[in-house]
């Protein structure tokens, strides 16, 4: 397997049922019999909408009205606030043309995000053709000042429009579309000026290249069908992760509506217990049976499920397949009879009525969202889920169960008032302190991070990038800015500590990879010192060979005991001169530079 070849990383099919199922640490402290003290305390963030009998929002809800139940017992709801769409919230400004982030920069954006992706991937190509054009007819209903991210799942994920922009630009692509394939044989002067997305044009009018590992129908137990099942569960676990890094520094509400027919099979969570599922995988991983794709990858879940956690997202699942009365064997080809025919009375019509994949439903609710199926209006489930996250409500609360073995546990959410809707998430799964990767995981997951075609904001970073003259050639200075606090997680005798690394990958065309180096940091900070960090934060200065053919640099900032991750892509093609740095604090830790695999 190539270190960076996009989402051929094994996982579950499952993994999407799995997702946002829940919530994740923040921080009490425990002690260890070693004397050590770990900062952990959980935390379960909740997302509400509250709607009138008109389906409306509901905007004055207190905190007082609130009844919140965690598997049946009352709990403190330790924050609350409301959440209005309409308030734009400022952007720090755009740092410089020699200095990169991965926080968002520039411009102003509201406090709730929402994302729509189309799935080629897990959907049939019937549904894919009568979901395209719904998607279409949304997009004429949306506003330029609205802000919905347009990501493609195919073969890999692509992002057809950044949730963090205005939609002037999905509002001129859908105008030429339509213009273009109408009768007039000019465009207008008004729509002639505008450029054309090269990758939403081809969205839009349906050229998209099919995905080579859509499963057709039941995968039965054979090697070729296995394999490709197991690479579609990879990528869309893949990309499920990347979307959740990306909006996991947003308070607000987040919501992913999801348009596909299928997200997976529900059955192995039944029992609603994941730490029984992961001891699972662990025992039957390499038993040659049909069973055994979805138990040989636990660790991926884990992750996703971690991750969808702490990150809260509600998912609106739009059934892709629209409304149905008579399946007519396109879907089905092992079945040629026909209703009303001898065989098959007209009676068994129902019977013959394609059902939205349990997935969908479970999902939506599980999440907080809504599940739309059977119904010719699609684009009236996505306006929905943009409409529910205009204005909402947060909360959260520090759970006191003190059970944290990986099962569910169900949450119930009330308001005290008659006549309202109260839409939020049907529980979580009380996840046990997260573990690292095994090795050999590490340049698979690493791989996976720089693949990505979204940046993660998960752990902030900033990077002052310059080129320079060594006594080898040129050089790559880059000095990277950042907060240790969210990885010092260990408090001993007064000391705070800590293990990450910064990994720098040069990539050149088609995302090769050209070389990887890495900075290992074992932090010990004495209590001035982690006084001192968390105003100024550290700075790490690096320098790298400029390789021929780089064409961008991946810096990735990893905490080597929770896997939370920052990365950043740094175009490489006008690297400007990096004036003398100031003199950056002290940095305690030991430093070790080291030169990993270079893959050809």
């Amino acid at each position: 397997m190539r270190h960076l070849e996009r989402r051929k990383y094994l996982c579950v099919y499952l993994a999407l049922a799995l997702a946002s199922l829940v919530g994740e640490p923040a921080r009490p402290q425990e002690k260890h019999s070693d004397g050590v003290i770990r900062a952990i305390t959980r935390v379960v963030n909740v997302s509400l909408v509250v709607t009138d009998r008109q389906g409306n929002p509901v905007r004055d809800v207190s905190k007082n009205e609130l009844i919140l139940l965690d598997d049946g017992k009352p709990q403190s709801i330790s924050f609350f606030s409301a959440v209005d769409n309409d308030q734009l919230v400022p952007a720090p400004p755009s740092p410089g043309a020699d200095i990169f982030t991965n926080i968002q920069s520039g411009h102003a954006a509201p406090p709730s995000v929402t994302i729509l992706l189309f799935d080629m991937l897990n959907s049939k190509w019937t549904s894919q053709a009568y979901g395209l054009p719904r998607v279409r007819r949304f997009l004429r209903q949306v506003q330029p000042q609205d802000h919905i991210g347009l990501y493609l799942l195919n073969d890999q994920m692509e992002v057809l429009h950044d949730f963090r922009d205005d939609s002037s630009n999905l509002v001129a692509a859908i105008q030429i579309y339509d213009e273009e394939h109408s009768h007039h044989a000019v465009r207008p002067a008004a729509l002639e000026a505008q450029t054309v997305d090269a990758n939403l044009d081809r969205f839009l009018s349906g050229k998209e290249r099919p995905a080579r590992y859509v499963i057709y129908g039941d995968c039965t137990p054979n090697g070729s069908c296995q394999d490709k099942a197991a690479t579609a569960s990879a990528i869309t676990t893949t990309s499920l992760e990347e979307i959740a890094r990306q909006l996991s520094p947003i308070q607000g509400r987040k919501t992913l509506v999801w348009v596909t027919d299928r997200v997976g099979d529900l059955s192995l969570l039944t029992d609603n217990d994941l730490d029984d599922y992961l001891r699972a995988w662990r025992k039957e991983a390499g038993f040659n049976l049909p069973s055994a794709l979805r138990n040989k990858n636990g660790g991926d879940i884990e992750r996703m499920v971690r991750l969808m956690n702490s990150a809260g997202i509600v998912v609106y699942t739009v059934d892709a397949q629209g409304l149905e009365t008579e399946d007519l064997d396109f879907r089905n080809t092992e079945d040629a009879t026909r209703v009303g025919t001898p065989t098959e009375p007209v009676e068994n019509l129902i019977a013959r009525i394609p059902e939205p994949d349990p997935g969908l439903l479970e999902l939506a609710s599980r999440t907080g969202g809504r599940a739309f199926f059977n119904r010719n209006d699609l684009e009236t489930g996505i306006r929905r889920a943009l409409d529910d996250s205009r204005f909402s409500y947060s909360l959260a609360y520090y759970p006191d169960h003190g059970k944290w073995k990986g099962e569910w546990r169900k949450l119930q959410v009330k308001v005290n008032r008659p006549d309202v809707t109260v839409l939020a998430r049907g529980g979580y799964f009380a996840l046990p302190d997260s573990r690292p990767l095994p090795p050999k995981n590490r340049f698979e997951f690493l791989s996976e991070v720089a693949a990505s075609p979204i940046d993660s904001p998960q752990l902030p970073l900033a990077v002052r990038m310059a080129a320079s003259s060594g006594p080898k050639g040129a050089e790559i200075e880059a000095h990277v800015h950042l907060n240790p606090q969210p990885m010092l997680t260990f408090q001993d005798n007064g000391h705070w500590k800590g293990s990450f690394e910064v990994v720098f990958i040069q990539l050149g065309e088609k995302n090769k990879v050209l070389n990887v180096t890495n900075s290992d940091v074992d932090a010990d900070l004495d209590a001035g010192e982690y006084a001192a960090i968390l105003q100024k934060g550290w700075t790490l200065p690096t320098h790298l060979p400029f390789l021929p053919g780089a064409t961008q640099l991946c810096v990735i900032l990893r905490d080597k005991l929770s896997d939370n991750v920052g990365s950043l892509h740094i175009p490489l093609a006008a690297t400007p001169p990096l004036s003398p740095p100031t003199s950056a604090p002290a940095i305690p830790f030991h430093e070790r530079t080291n030169l990993l695999t270079r893959v050809d």
